[in-house]
């Protein structure tokens, strides 16, 4: 399902892109909470000469910015990103990350709403986490870790800045005492997490003069989300190692290097906090923990589907590491790897004949059912894979991978009753899934049910932040609803005094 709608999105996003940041929204990224010692010299001088004391800044910290309002900043927010950020919508890999992520979060303190994470198509190392629960992941960061306690010590640090209400602390301040517009910082941050390079540089440029007095404010916030993150990270389960090992590695491979990831930029590492987190996890027993195998399924996913790496090169390196892997699960995850490639290299016979001995041997195992589905799709056996799906849905009906292949699998076979049926149930507790929503619009549209259509297209708008679009295509179907079905047309300008009220709430925050 990963190519799915990408021309739809080519052809309907030049409407939510218009003037997108003509009035830029609502928060400070984690990136945001060092964004303003954007000089890493500067803040790594400033490391060295104040020590690694950690100050007992606590959660409240003077922060008058309610948590409904982060909520609905996070909300606005999240919509933005949708519309500008490369975001990777692939439901294995957006459970993984919010298995994993909630899983965490499940033994953080003072959460305060339910946390999403996310996944962004970026070659560049980098993780960053906003107002109301909301944390972003560059597949880069994915890629260098080397196994899921590295991951999830990077998870569990930014749910700490979230936690300890660390972005809604920075706005304060920067808003108290700076004359530059939030509107310039946080259109600024915005293009950061999308584009680093010239965020970075937009962010300079309007902030330069107050990089020194936010310094030791930010040195305080990193300290913190360590030693926050870092409890988090061992009585979830994980080894404690990850941080320093993963941080370590970071700093030491770009310690010469005049290109800093984006990561390093906005979470300076230097040597003192690096020792701090060495001496923090070792207070901690220690774990060997064996390969998790939805990291190295995760991985691997990322490396034959969303690198810049050809399919063919893929297929040799992973033919050639398959005898060299040391562990089970790692050898599994190459033989995956290996059915991706084939697949990517519309091999689909030989990528089926590796899928069905991983499926037969994990059977509830979600990365194989997902490639499997899209092989029988290329093998124009829409109904096999239709019928293969009904009896998982049976089994999980509540599961998202399951729910969103078979509306796949069922447009893909003509079947837009099925699709409807299945996609209904689903967006009534999952209403901002962007990918249900589209393989809705395409049911709708391939079925000619212009009315539903329009439905679908304004939601999708809507996620996107584009409430004006969203608002039109609504008119537009209640244009297209016969008078003799007048609740359908109450129900759609309810939908529309909503949008608006929405629209003037943003305003309103912004």
């Amino acid at each position: 399902m990963t190519r799915l709608f990408a021309r739809f999105r080519t052809v309907h996003s030049r409407f939510a892109f218009r003037q997108r940041l003509r009035k830029p929204l609502l928060c400070f990224a984690a990136a945001g909470l060092s964004l303003l010692a954007t000089n890493p010299s500067l803040a790594q001088q400033h490391y060295q000469q104040t020590g690694n004391d950690i100050p007992s800044i606590g959660v409240a910290g003077g922060v008058t910015m309610s948590l409904d309002r982060e909520r609905i900043l996070g909300d606005f927010y999240m919509r933005e990103i949708r519309n500008l950020a490369p975001m990777v919508d692939d439901p294995v890999l957006r459970e993984y990350i919010n298995d994993v992520g909630n899983g965490l979060v499940r033994h953080a303190k003072n959460v305060n709403y339910p946390f999403h994470f996310f996944i962004i198509r970026d070659d560049s190392i980098n993780a960053f986490a906003f107002l109301g629960g909301h944390i972003g992941v560059h597949t880069g960061l994915i890629l260098e870790a080397e196994d899921e306690s590295e991951l999830s010590a990077v998870l569990s640090h930014e749910i700490a800045h979230v936690t300890q209400r660390h972005i809604a602390r920075n706005m304060e301040r920067i808003a108290q005492s700076s004359s530059y517009s939030m509107a310039q910082v946080i259109g600024s941050m915005v293009l950061t997490m999308i584009n680093p390079a010239v965020g970075m540089a937009s962010l300079s440029a309007s902030i330069a003069g107050m990089q020194q007095r936010q310094i030791n404010y930010t040195r305080q916030f990193e300290l913190e989300a360590d030693r926050v993150g870092m409890d988090t990270l061992y009585y979830a389960g994980y080894d404690a190692e990850g941080a320093p090992r993963f941080f370590g590695r970071l700093a030491a491979k770009y310690r010469y290097t005049t290109k800093m990831p984006q990561m390093l930029i906005t979470h300076p590492l230097p040597e003192s906090r690096i020792a701090d987190t060495r001496a923090r996890a070792m207070q901690f027993p220690p774990r060997n923990l064996p390969p998790a195998l939805g990291f190295e399924l995760a991985k691997m996913r990322i490396r034959a589907r969303y690198s810049t790496r050809s399919a063919a090169d893929l297929l040799l390196d992973l033919q050639a590491e398959e005898s060299k892997a040391e562990h089970p699960n790692q050898r599994e995850a190459i033989r995956y790897g290996i059915a991706l490639a084939l697949f990517q290299l519309e091999r689909y016979p030989e990528a089926l004949g590796y899928i069905q001995p991983l499926r037969a041997s994990d059977s509830f195992n979600l990365f194989y059912l997902d490639t499997l589905t899209d092989i029988l799709l290329k093998l124009n056996r829409s109904e096999e894979a239709v019928e293969l799906l009904t009896q998982e849905f049976a089994r999980r009906p509540d599961n998202q991978v399951i729910t969103l292949n078979l509306a796949y699998a069922a447009n893909a076979a003509k079947q837009y009753d099925l699709t409807r049926r299945v996609l209904t149930n689903f967006l009534i507790h999952n209403k901002n899934d962007m990918l249900a929503w589209r393989m809705l619009y395409e049911a709708n549209q391939q079925s000619d049910r212009s009315v539903e259509m329009h439905e679908a297209l304004a939601e999708i708008y809507a996620l996107r932040g584009n409430f004006r679009m969203a608002i039109e295509e609504l008119h537009s179907a209640i244009s297209k609803t016969p008078e003799e079905r007048p609740l359908t047309r109450h129900r759609l300008q309810g939908r529309i005094d909503q949008f608006r009220q929405l629209e003037i709430e943003r305003n309103r925050v912004s």
